[in-house]
C-alpha cells in the first residue's frame, strides 16, 4: 500500500479561460515533463494578481495524457463514468495511471483511479469536482467514500474531497517561461479500512495545484504532495510531484536530450516511419505500446525504418533502443 496510494499524486487535468475553469481535461496528448526541484518552491501566494516564481527545475521523464471513452468492464467498474484519462510515462510505458471521470449537466467528479494493482472505486460518494465553468472563489467541498483493491486484498475507504478556483497571477518558471495563470486547488483526505477486523489502517492526505494559461486555455503546470500514514505497516511517507506543460512550451536548449532531439517523419504516418537519431546513432530494437499502454509489436531492426502498415489508426509510443545501448520513447500518430 505504501508504493501504490502514492499514484495519486496527480488528479488529471483541466482547462482555463481567464480566472475561469472550464472543464476538467486537458488538450489530448499533452506532454508534461518532470521537474525536479534543487531548492525548495514557493506556492504559498493566493488571492489575486498572485506572483509565483519557479527556479532551478531539472527536467525528467515525459508523461503525455490520452482520453478514451470507458470499455463495457470500466462502467460497470466505475458506474457513470463518461472519459478516462490515461497518463503514460513515455520512459515505462507499461501500468499507466488511470483516472475515471464522470461529466453530466449537474457537474463534473471522479468515479475512480486505477494503477498497477491498486484501484480506488469512489462508488458509494464521488468525488465532486464542480459544475463548470469554475470561477475564481469557487468552492466546492464534500464528502468522498468507496471501496479499494490492493494485491488481492479488499478494504474500504472514506473521507473529504475539496477543489477550488483559488489564485491567479503570473507564474514564472526558469528564464524562458512566463505567463498569466488560475491556479485550483484539490484538498483529499481518505482514511482506509478493511473490515471488520481492522479498521482506519492507513490515512492519505493530499494537496494539488493546477496553473492553467489564461490564453492557451491548457494547464501548464502541476503539482502534487501526498501523505500516506499507515500505523500498522509503519509507513509515514511523503512524495511531490513537479510536471511542467512542454507540448505548449518550452525548456532552455541546455536541457535537450537524445530523445528531444530525435525525430520521427512523417509523423502521423499510414505505413512507415523513419527514426531519424543524431550523433550516429541507430535503431537496434523497439517495442510499440498503444494509448492503453499495451505492447502491440516488438522487433529488432539495425536500420531506422519501422513498417507500421498493420497497425490500426491512434496515437502509439514507440520505446526504442539504440546501437549503443540508449532507451528512450516517442510518440507518433498512425493515419
Amino acid at each position: 500500500m505504501k508504493t501504490k496510494l502514492l499514484i495519486l499524486a496527480c488528479l488529471c487535468t483541466i482547462f482555463s479561460f481567464g480566472q475561469t475553469v472550464s472543464t476538467y481535461q486537458s488538450t489530448p496528448n499533452t506532454n508534461f515533463t518532470i521537474l525536479t526541484p534543487t531548492t525548495g518552491i514557493d506556492q504559498s501566494a493566493t488571492g489575486a494578481n498572485a506572483n509565483w516564481t519557479f527556479n532551478n527545475l531539472t527536467p525528467g521523464n515525459t508523461y503525455v495524457d490520452t482520453y478514451t471513452t470507458p470499455t463495457a468492464t470500466q462502467l460497470t467498474t466505475y458506474p457513470g463514468t463518461t472519459n478516462v484519462l490515461t497518463i503514460i510515462n513515455e520512459a515505462v510505458t507499461s501500468n499507466p495511471n488511470q483516472f475515471f471521470i464522470a461529466e453530466s449537466d449537474t457537474g463534473t467528479a471522479i468515479t475512480g483511479i486505477s494503477q498497477g494493482d491498486i484501484q480506488l472505486n469512489y462508488d458509494t460518494e464521488n468525488a465532486f469536482i464542480g459544475l463548470f465553468p469554475m470561477s475564481f472563489e469557487t468552492n466546492n467541498s464534500g464528502p468522498v467514500s468507496g471501496s479499494f483493491t490492493y494485491q488481492g486484498n479488499n478494504g474500504t475507504f472514506t473521507g473529504t474531497f475539496s477543489a477550488s478556483i483559488e489564485a491567479y497571477g503570473t507564474l514564472t518558471i526558469g528564464t524562458t517561461y512566463s505567463e498569466t495563470v488560475t491556479r485550483m486547488r484539490i484538498d483529499q483526505n481518505l482514511s482506509f479500512s478493511i473490515p471488520p477486523t481492522f479498521n482506519d489502517i492507513g490515512t492519505l492526505t493530499q494537496t494539488v495545484y493546477y496553473y492553467f494559461n489564461n490564453t492557451t486555455n491548457n494547464m501548464d503546470f502541476r503539482f502534487s504532495n501526498t501523505n500516506v500514514v499507515s500505523t500498522i505497516l509503519n509507513i509515514n511517507q511523503t512524495s511531490e510531484s513537479f510536471e511542467f506543460n512542454t507540448t505548449d512550451n518550452t525548456l532552455s536548449s541546455k536541457d535537450f536530450n537524445l530523445a528531444a532531439l530525435t525525430k520521427l517523419y512523417p509523423n502521423p504516418a499510414q505505413n512507415a516511419i523513419r527514426v531519424n537519431i543524431p550523433n550516429n546513432e541507430t535503431v537496434k530494437s523497439f517495442l510499440i505500446y498503444d494509448n492503453q499502454g499495451r505492447i502491440v509489436s516488438t522487433r529488432s531492426e539495425h536500420h531506422n525504418n519501422i513498417d507500421i502498415s498493420n497497425l490500426n489508426t491512434g496515437l502509439y509510443f514507440l520505446n526504442i533502443q539504440t546501437n549503443s545501448g540508449k532507451v528512450f520513447n516517442k510518440k507518433f500518430v498512425k493515419n
